[in-house]
């Protein structure tokens, strides 16, 4: 499906919240000595043209610090526990030439559509262009993006597949070329499971309910057993079952029910991938009580580490991703430091299945989701970080470091909010993209050659 170019994407003026204290994890943005550009809005671009986000500042260089609690301090100790962080990621010289150069970082202002959203994923949902949005507005439907360049349109869905849906994960099941879409609805009997089938073009081809549970806390598409084929792994925390329940995929779009093993602590925030380099992706990362609990799984055997971490951040959110290029999955969490009301992104590296250190980078305040992704196509990963305040890129140098810095404007997030770093446009420069579940509508922060 082409995109009409007669729908262009329009800029809003996004506001951002100058104060947004949560009592419970003590959330702060309100730091004394903050910087305007913190609690102010980016200008808006009335004319619908594409704007820039302004100069970086000078770079800040200096050597790591140790700090007590067996973390390193990249910056060297000056602006942990401040809201005043320096840009220092220069705009390249080559940006905006219609040129795509590996290491450009091209980032524009922040351009805004729709609705917000209770789930989202990015997917290619059609042949063309890059990455698309799949997203459930909040009023039982189901709605898709199409991208292209400096366009977008809307398709929902005429189908409906059940009350209040949630999209979780996405992935070929049945082996057609065609990724397909893993969500839960509320059923008369409980949560039910499905299988959504596409059908290449931004529609539904088949809704296939896989499974009804109580309650669900996990859901994931992934290859449990190691055959080549994705499976469904559910995580149940009910009073009858406290266990894994995986539906085994046979690459045809059927699925076999088994029971795995029991998973403690069963918590609801939580992601899912390979840490000790064995090529499953069956072990999990829990977020509880504000800090970390990994479970590995070994067959039927498991393994719950606990990673040294800051006691006094309060973690939000982690990710899994190879962040210094060993071939070993690494552990980054973005979390709010009690003792000083500001944010901070901690990246641990591992080391022959443990996490002995932990490197702390200061973001701006207020932020609560994470997400990782290659922004300037160099083949190294950067991390990027937005919650009730301006968001934050941090690039990687290939090593597992994040000194690089820059401040980008979204909407405001909250947890549970989705955050994508995806080609929306097919041009080579994934962009940012901030799904919140209530506020003013999906914000795009787009990086183009």
């Amino acid at each position: 499906m082409r995109i009409p170019p007669s729908l262009s994407i329009l800029p809003i003026f996004f506001a951002i919240a100058a104060c947004d204290l949560d009592i419970k994890h003590c959330i702060g943005d309100c730091t004394q000595g903050a910087s305007d550009s913190q609690t102010g809005d980016p200008t808006p671009d009335t004319t619908g043209d594409l704007t820039t986000d302004g100069n970086p500042g000078p770079v800040t260089t200096g050597d790591p610090g140790e700090l007590t609690d067996g973390g390193t301090d990249p910056t060297g100790g000056d602006e942990l526990g401040t809201c005043e962080i320096v840009d220092d990621i220069p705009l390249a010289e080559t940006c905006f030439d219609g040129q795509f150069t590996a290491g450009e970082l091209c980032i524009l202002g922040t351009f805004g559509f729709g609705t917000p959203a209770t789930s989202s994923l990015v997917l290619p949902l059609d042949a063309h262009h890059g990455a698309d949005l799949l997203l459930t507005p909040g009023d039982g439907s189901v709605e898709a993006r199409l991208f292209a360049p400096a366009t977008t349109s809307s398709l929902t869905w005429a189908q409906t597949i059940g009350a209040q849906p949630i999209l979780r994960a996405s992935g070929d099941f049945d082996e057609d070329g065609v990724l397909d879409v893993l969500a839960h609805t509320v059923g008369p009997t409980g949560l039910e499971i499905h299988a959504l089938f596409l059908d290449g073009a931004g529609g539904l081809a088949t809704d296939q309910i896989v499974h009804t549970a109580d309650n669900v806390v996990a859901l994931d598409a992934v290859d449990w057993d190691g055959d080549g084929h994705l499976d469904i792994v559910t995580l149940a925390n009910t009073p009858s079952l406290d266990a894994l329940v995986i539906l085994l995929g046979d690459g045809t779009g059927n699925f076999t029910l088994t029971t795995g093993p029991v998973v403690e602590p069963s918590t609801p925030g939580y992601v899912l991938g390979a840490l000790d380099g064995d090529g499953r992706p069956d072990d999990f990362v829990f977020v509880q009580g504000g800090s970390a609990v990994i479970v590995r799984n070994q067959g039927l055997v498991q393994q719950t580490l606990a990673p040294g971490m800051p006691a006094e951040v309060w973690f939000h959110e982690f990710i899994l991703a190879d962040l210094d290029g060993d071939g070993v999955t690494d552990l980054a969490g973005v979390g709010t430091n009690t003792a000083t009301e500001t944010s901070e992104l901690v990246v641990f590296l591992q080391d022959s299945g443990d996490f002995p250190s932990f490197a702390r980078y200061p973001v701006h305040c207020g932020a609560r989701v994470l997400a990782v992704g290659d922004l300037d196509s160099d083949g190294v990963l950067d991390l990027v970080t937005a919650g009730t305040g301006p968001g934050s890129i941090r690039r990687g140098d290939g090593q597992g470091g994040f000194a690089q810095h820059l401040q980008i404007f979204l909407g405001a997030l909250n947890e549970g909010d989705g955050l994508h770093v995806a080609d929306l446009e097919g041009d080579g420069s994934p962009d940012i993209v901030g799904v919140p579940a209530v506020g003013l509508g999906i914000s795009v922060v787009y990086n183009r050659p």
